[in-house]
């Protein structure tokens, strides 16, 4: 993903983001729309052939868009010499508003127009393709493994009755799983874009050492010929790593034989389907039973197949989770804050004066302070509830943002502006990825195994709509000056995030347990006086 933004940029010369926007437009859009699609397919199949059917068709457009982009950087299309064509003049008489944004790029020529809409749908299909999977990793096959490893566990204890222990140990083993795919995860993020770059810069031979621009058709051309051989690399990358994939997903799914038994779970919910409907169908919203999550399905059966029909009820599955859909709404409302050191930020501490380098080490520090808050999770919850954990850490996000959001209004003092900002930002990162791993469990321990899918669905759909708002945000408000409109936005969603949180779960868990103390005292002194 990160070579194929690279590669959009390199193909308009560097002079406009604006392939890189629409890119991300369609990118987020499609997840937003067929989110809760993919949770379905997800929840109705055998957990190998999703993955494996996610794999081989995500690698295989991943490959389409990696050929698209060689086709397209091999392709003469600086300039054009039929400039009496009937796009040229049709482009000619566009306002200048709208002819600048289109500099750079090839709107006279149909067949690289033609590769620029491919490698959107390639790139989006793919895209959707990679949630879905690490949705049916993370919210599926993850807590199927800590129930094998509780179970096994009690064997060799030969400890069948202490439940609350064993309960402890799946919750713990589920944590450190969860801790260790996210600095996995994070760890990917931070090299990654990296490696991409070093092997960009190696193909990237004709530009002189004083200018990146390209001031002739020849050298322009030759600059893509060179970037071809990245395509290559990059195409063979993910060959590669489509058979280690397949390879890993396999074993584990022939180690763990309760990855098997999802079949067996759906056939009797089908036969427990026809009972129900002998009796008489129920009309009740759904809810987190899996009785109620099959009666949605043949519901939508019977009206029909299509996306407007399948995303409203995926909604009304994931709201029928009150115990922690409100948390998710709060989680997907982080996706809106551009305090991260994204594009738009990056953008902005450019137009202040910071230089490429400043940014790219200061968005290194980042991402490494993001890792720190992966051993902080791990510290935490053994001292904490996970539901403390979580209310901790929307808090110290919401505190080191503020540090971030004050220091725009102190833009006469440069140093000390940009230090609240940057500080503030990397420090939020910590409260962000215990967060993000907070939620992320208690979604694990909540939902039922049959809605996993839809849920965790329509959660990314969530996520990617949120994101879109902050692309829709730049579009409407271009000027780096309006910079602080952005930051607003974003610093209320966190305030929105930490408020759903308070009191969808943190405020239920003291009410809950401050319930169970009570009884339990209350029994003991029951004991005692008898």
């Amino acid at each position: 993903q990160f070579c194929l933004v690279l590669f959009l940029a390199a193909f308009t010369n560097y002079k406009s983001l604006l392939l890189v926007s629409t890119y991300g437009l369609t990118s987020g859009l499609t997840v937003c729309i067929f989110g809760s699609t993919a949770g379905r397919f997800i929840d109705n199949s055998d957990r190998l052939f999703v993955a494996q059917r996610f794999i081989w068709i995500q690698n295989l457009f991943v490959l389409l868009a990696t050929l698209f982009c060689y086709l397209l950087l091999s392709r003469n299309y600086a300039t054009n010499d039929n400039d009496d064509s009937d796009i040229t003049r049709a482009v000619s008489l566009l306002p200048r508003w709208l002819s600048s944004r289109l500099n750079g790029l090839p709107v006279e020529d149909t067949y690289s127009v033609t590769l620029l809409i491919g490698i959107h749908i390639c790139g989006s299909v793919a895209d959707i393709l990679n949630q879905g999977f690490l949705v049916a990793m993370e919210r599926d096959w993850i807590v199927v493994m800590a129930k094998k490893f509780a179970a096994t566990t009690k064997q060799k204890d030969n400890d069948e009755n202490n439940t609350s222990m064993n309960d402890e140990k799946e919750r713990r083993w589920l944590s450190n799983t969860n801790i260790t795919m996210k600095q996995i995860d994070l760890g990917c993020k931070v090299c990654a874009p990296a490696v991409a770059g070093f092997v960009i810069a190696a193909f990237q031979t004709t530009t002189t050492s004083n200018d990146s621009s390209f001031n002739t058709k020849e050298q322009y051309n030759n600059h893509g010929k060179d970037l071809r051989g990245a395509a290559v690399l990059v195409g063979l990358t993910n060959i590669v790593s489509l058979l280690v994939e397949y390879a890993c997903t396999s074993f584990i799914y022939y180690n763990i034989p309760e990855l098997n038994k999802k079949q067996q779970q759906q056939s009797g919910r089908e036969e427990e389907e026809q009972k129900t409907q002998e009796e008489g169908r129920k009309t009740s919203l759904p809810s987190s039973t899996a009785s109620n999550y099959d009666e949605v399905k043949e519901g939508s059966r019977d009206v029909g197949c299509g996306l407007f029909f399948l995303l409203p009820d995926g909604l009304q599955i994931y709201m029928g989770q009150s115990s922690i859909c409100w948390a998710g709404i709060g989680f997907a409302l982080l996706y809106l804050n551009v305090l991260t050191f994204g594009a738009l930020m990056t953008t902005y501490l450019v137009w202040r004066g910071m230089q490429f380098s400043t940014v790219g080490i200061w968005r290194g520090v980042s991402a490494a302070v993001g890792l720190l808050g992966t051993v902080v999770y791990h510290y935490s919850t053994k001292y904490l509830s996970i539901e403390s954990t979580g209310m901790w850490s929307i808090i110290f996000q919401f505190t080191s943002l503020s540090i971030a959001y004050t220091s725009l209004f102190l833009e006469e003092h440069y140093l000390t502006s940009l230090a609240m900002l940057i500080g503030g930002v990397c420090l939020s990162r910590v409260g962000l990825w215990v967060f993000d791993i907070s939620i992320t469990q208690l979604m694990q321990e909540r939902i039922p195994e049959s809605i996993r899918g839809v849920t965790g669905g329509v959660q990314k759909s969530l996520n990617a709509f949120f994101g879109l708002l902050a692309f829709v945000l730049g579009i409407l408000f271009p000027s780096p000056e309006d910079f602080y409109i952005y930051v607003s936005a974003g610093y209320s969603s966190v305030a929105i995030a930490l408020i759903l949180y308070t009191f969808s779960i943190f405020l239920t868990y003291k009410r809950e347990n401050t319930t169970t103390t009570n009884q339990q005292y209350r029994y003991q002194q029951e004991e005692l006086r008898v």
